[in-house]
């Protein structure tokens, strides 16, 4: 009769041990996840009910077999405490950029990030693991392995066949400690590709060669910047400037990041739109004609565009571990001493892909309270739970903040022979026929930010080129122009430069085409 007193079920025992996981480390996942309201607290607590069944389903797996739980369940807790402790002191996740920086540290940077309460924590947690894999094995009762295994296999596939489930677990624990690591070995593969397709091409720089600044903006729509006739202030530095010159009717296919960048670097067209997957980006062109090149970044890694970045001589990650899970404040200011310290070097012109945050959801996160000009905010990450003004004018205070950033960006190319492109990756949904973010193919996507900045210097050595980036303005371009104006700009010859796509020479018709007419 004592005996049978101390006998657990093992459905009991899972649910425990699952509970505690999720109250324990995936409530670290959602600490920070600003909300308002009942609504708010119930689509919150709905996707992390869901982020927390999933893990269940992992932990069942490991538990059915004792040996397994013996072998795996300790290694879970310790690696999502050193995760959970990270995620609370510095805001990191696990992502494949945070990885590769595990494998390029040497042991003296890896000594700095152990304190003694990481120490603790992490004894702490093998403790309570072993313990519970004692209790495992001598008072749980063995389940039906065949039935249970069926069940919890059930659960883990479930987030990873249902895309509306898939992108708020994988990257949450415990299922980012497998795909965090299978991405960034997707990343490795890669950057191994041989892309070949320039090797043989010449390339011939100009007499003068300029420093080229190429900022590849996140979800800036062009119809919210004031310079294209927004009637809200979003960009007072830029409007002011009589050296900028928007192109406000671009139009992009791709409507995401992962196509569009590779799109807007590449010889990628309309008829040719795989060569975004197959050649290198106009940054090897740049490489032979003798160009200093760099890709600062304030996204993440993903297999998309890791060919690109580490196609570059330097490569910054300016935050390791960033995810669009996070919401503290993640700011393209920190990217400026990183520009700064490219433009320093001596001895060769300057390319510098530098890839910003922009106007990426959550958008509070984005700019600076100080940048905070209309009001009220936004104030939850569910879309669902507050006003269409909160929205908008959220997403109008990232664009101010974009506008400061290019200023500041402009001080640091002031005195020397610059220009700068920016163009933002795709648009945003803010709110027409009830669709917000860029979730799917929506219109105002197609239509992202594009303008141009040129220094003095620059305009006195190229000013044919900005006499045709001027009058070529107003032209419904698409993106496929930018790799080959890009080229342009820096006055490199080159066959794979098709002149007739670039804004720097072709001249506007005498007619302006009807920008809807794509």
């Amino acid at each position: 009769m004592r005996q049978k007193l101390k006998q657990c079920p093992f459905w009991v025992f899972w649910l425990i041990c699952s509970l505690l996981y999720a109250l324990v480390f995936n409530s670290i996942d959602f600490h920070d996840n600003p909300f308002s309201g009942f609504r708010g607290f119930v689509a919150l607590f709905m996707q992390a009910s869901v982020v927390a069944l999933s893990g269940a389903g992992i932990i069942g797996l490991m538990s059915v077999n004792r040996y397994v739980f013996s072998l795996s369940f300790p290694i879970l807790i310790i690696l999502s405490s050193a995760l959970g402790y990270f995620r609370l002191t510095v805001g990191v996740f696990l992502t494949p950029a945070v990885i590769d920086l595990m494998f390029v540290n040497d042991m003296n940077t890896w000594a700095t990030l152990f304190s003694f309460k990481l120490v603790f924590i992490l004894l702490f947690s093998a403790a309570v693991s072993i313990f519970i894999v004692i209790y495992r094995w001598r008072f749980v009762k063995s389940g039906n392995m065949i039935v249970w295994t069926a069940v919890f296999t059930g659960i883990v596939l479930m987030p990873v066949c249902i895309n509306r489930f898939k992108a708020p677990v994988i990257a949450r624990m415990p299922y980012c400690f497998y795909f965090a690591f299978a991405e960034y070995f997707q990343n490795k593969k890669e950057i191994a590709v041989q892309r070949t397709a320039f090797d043989n091409v010449p390339v011939m720089p100009g007499s003068v060669s300029p420093d080229v600044i190429v900022i590849l903006g996140e979800s800036l729509r062009a119809d919210h910047l004031g310079i294209n006739g927004y009637p809200r202030p979003t960009t007072p530095n830029i409007s002011a400037d009589t050296a900028i010159v928007s192109y406000p009717h671009m139009y992009s296919k791709d409507y995401f990041t992962h196509e569009s960048v590779p799109h807007i670097i590449t010889r990628a067209d309309s008829i040719n739109p795989d060569l975004k997957w197959e050649e290198p980006s106009f940054i090897t062109v740049f490489k032979k004609a003798g160009y200093q090149t760099s890709w600062i970044s304030n996204q993440d890694m993903s297999p998309a565009y890791v060919y690109f970045m580490k196609e570059a001589d330097a490569l910054d990650m300016v935050r390791e571990g960033f995810s669009p899970y996070s919401f503290n404040k993640h700011l393209d200011l920190d990217l400026l001493p990183y520009i700064s310290d490219k433009l320093e070097q001596k001895g060769q012109p300057q390319l510098i892909v530098v890839h910003s945050i922009g106007s990426h959801w959550y958008y509070n996160a984005h700019y600076p309270d100080s940048l905070a000009v209309f009001k009220p905010e936004a104030d939850s990450r569910v879309i669902s739970d507050m006003t269409h003004e909160k929205i908008v004018n959220s997403y109008d205070n990232t664009i101010v903040a974009t506008d400061d950033f290019i200023s500041k960006v402009k001080r640091l190319l002031h005195d020397r022979n610059a220009i700068l492109i920016y163009i933002s990756d795709h648009g945003e949904a803010l709110g027409e026929d009830g669709n917000y973010l860029h979730a799917a193919d929506f219109p105002q996507l197609h239509y992202p930010a594009c303008f141009f900045w040129y220094s003095q210097k620059y305009v006195a050595t190229f000013p044919e080129k900005i006499s045709n980036l001027r009058n070529n303005s107003m032209l419904p371009w698409t993106t496929d122009m930018v790799f080959h104006t890009v080229i342009d700009a820096a006055d490199i010859s080159t066959p794979v430069l098709m002149k007739h796509n670039s804004a720097m020479t072709r001249l506007s018709p005498t007619k302006v085409p009807d920008p809807k007419k794509h």
